[in-house]
This record gives C-alpha cells, structure tokens and sequence, in this order.
C-alpha cells in the first residue's frame, strides 16, 4: 500500500475538506483567513480556490473591503452548485428533503409509498428529484437493520427489501455518493448537534413507536451500528422468559407495569454502553413516569451511573437535522462521482 504522504490525490482531497469546512463557518473568507484558519501553505490555498472557482464549486466575491492593505478577494460557497437528496421513510410514505451546496433545506415532499414495488419507487423518487436538481449524494434514514456496506439485513421482508444492498444500487444506477443508515442512527446523531454539538458525550435516545421500540447510540462523539447495524435494538431484549420488549410493549406491558419495564431497559443500557444522558421521544407510556422510572432504576443501578433521563418532543426535528448532518458530511468529503 502506498504511503499516504505520498499519496496526491488523497491529499489534495483531505485538503479540500479543509478549506470548504473553513468556507461554511463563515458567508466569505479570503485566502489569508482560509490558510490561517487550515494550517494550510498560501500557495496551497491559492491553487485549490482558483480550481473551485473554476469548477463553480465556489464564487469569488470580489475584493473584501475589510481585510486592508493590498486588495484581498474573498470567497463563499456557490449554494448551488451541488445538492444532496435526503429520504426516509415513516412507515406509509416516503419523505424527500433536498439540501443545496451549503446544507439548507430547499424543498421537502411526499409520496405515498407503494410496498408491492418499492425498489421500483425509489428508483422513480430519485429519478425525479435529479431532473429537478443537480443531485450530486444521496442520504437515507430507513427503519429497518441496515449493515455498513448498505445492505438491507431484516425488517424489511413485507416490502421485499431483505438482503438487498440498496447503497451499491443506487451508486451504480445514478453515479452518486449514497450514505444509508438505520432511522434511529438519524435521530440520534440529529439529537447530539441539537443538544450537545460542542459537548464529548455519550447518549442514547430512545423511542416507543408504531413500529416497536427503537434506539440510536451516539458514544463519545461517535455513532455506533454494531457489526450488523443491529446496536440499538431494545425490541429484542429479554424481559422474561417467554417475551421481549417489543412484545410487552405491543400488548400495553401486561405482565408488568410501564415503569419497571422501562426501568429495566435504561438499565441495560446502562450496563452495556453507560450513556450520560438517555432521550426518550414523547409518547403516551413515558410523558408522566420518567421521574417513576429514575427512582425504579435504584433497585438495579448505584445512585452513581443511573443517566440523566430527558424528554423531548423533537422526534421530527432531530430526524431531519440527523439526515441534513449526513448530508453535511458528503458535501465536505467531495462530489465524488461513482463509474458506472
């Protein structure tokens, strides 16, 4: 294997995801600040901005008033020269959100989703927001077992979707860069810029859905997926001999009350990944007992470890802001273009 040192283009490419996260802090920048603010040689900074200017990627501004001196251009991000398309997917239809060049939110639709040919329709959902836009990636939240090369593992098998590696079809088909994760990895990394961007924390969030419970993990300013994108999947876990949570959710937590089920559930966590902070989305069974359950978690936890538990009514928002993070992400790392 090559030296990365030596490496050109790998270089060049790390470069450039300096200088366009340095030009999105800010509406403009000059070449001093960019070089200043990446650490980065001028000449360096220079030769990148003047082939980002070319390529449309980047506009200049013209000279910057403010900067003194011998007259200094500045730079700011064309808002459209790329978008990246966002999709996920409730459970009844299927939501769209475009972001341009600067991670913006520029249209939001919907369509009813068809689960007989659901492969089909992404296909024509994607299909139609390129006509409309110049879609350079594609990001997912989805609410099945996802595993990290795209692949659709389980919870999928009503819409014919198991097993099926939905990112290296899209990748081939539309020539395009394409991030798929789990609907609740979206939300928690949507929940973390919302409440703790600028804390090293480790979170859980947790929500008792339509579709069952779900949980997203975001530790120590990481997401975690597990080895089979399977990290985080409450439903599973053992509440007696015979039933799961999921089950003694559906049936209204029947054999035992809310609080103690609940109460069981922050406490694997616990033991497992040690969050500082657990967020549980507004639902009718946990609105009026989290204080119940802290004090229930005391027959099973030291004082010492039991998490700050947190409720929220910002289920959509954190969605979307997890998906605009995604896209955020593939707009830094380039506008790479897949060979067909």
């Amino acid at each position: 294997m090559s030296d990365i040192r030596y490496n050109k283009s790998i270089v060049k490419n790390i470069n450039e995801c300096l200088i366009r996260k340095v030009l999105r802090e800010s509406e403009s920048f000059t070449k001093t600040k960019i070089a200043r603010d990446t650490g980065l040689s001028f000449p360096t900074v220079s030769r990148i901005l003047d082939e980002m200017v070319q390529d449309g990627e980047i506009i200049s501004n013209g000279v910057d008033p403010t900067t003194g001196g011998r007259h200094a251009h500045s730079y700011s991000v064309n808002p459209d020269y790329a978008y990246v398309l966002c999709l996920y997917f409730p459970g009844k239809s299927w939501h769209t959100m475009v972001l341009n060049a600067i991670g913006e939110p520029v249209k939001k639709e919907k369509f009813t989703a068809d689960p007989e040919h659901m492969k089909e329709q992404i296909d024509q959902i994607v299909e139609k927001k390129m006509k409309e836009y110049r879609i350079r990636a594609i990001t997912a939240g989805l609410p099945w077992g996802i595993s990290g090369d795209g692949t659709i593992l389980f919870g999928a098998k009503s819409y014919h979707m198991e097993n099926y590696n939905l990112k290296d079809h899209l990748e081939e088909k539309f020539g395009v860069s394409v991030r798929l994760e789990n609907d609740m990895n979206a939300i928690v990394s949507g929940c973390y810029q919302r409440l703790f961007k600028d804390e090293k924390v480790s979170i859980a969030c947790v929500n008792f859905g339509n579709r069952g419970c779900g949980c997203g993990l975001y530790l120590d300013g990481h997401l975690i997926r597990g080895a089979n994108g399977f990290a985080g999947e409450l439903r599973y876990l053992p509440m007696n001999h015979e039933t799961n949570l999921d089950y003694e959710y559906i049936h209204g937590f029947v054999s035992q009350d809310a609080v103690t089920r609940i109460a069981q559930t922050v406490s694997a966590l616990c033991a497992t990944v040690d969050p500082h902070y657990i967020v549980f989305y507004k639902n009718p069974i946990v609105e009026h007992i989290l204080p119940q359950v802290e004090e229930c978690c005391k027959r099973y936890l030291p004082d010492e470890v039991i998490p700050r538990l947190i409720l929220t009514d910002a289920y959509q928002e954190d969605f979307e802001r997890g998906l605009i993070q995604f896209g955020s992400d593939l707009l830094l790392s380039g506008y790479r273009i897949i060979d067909h």
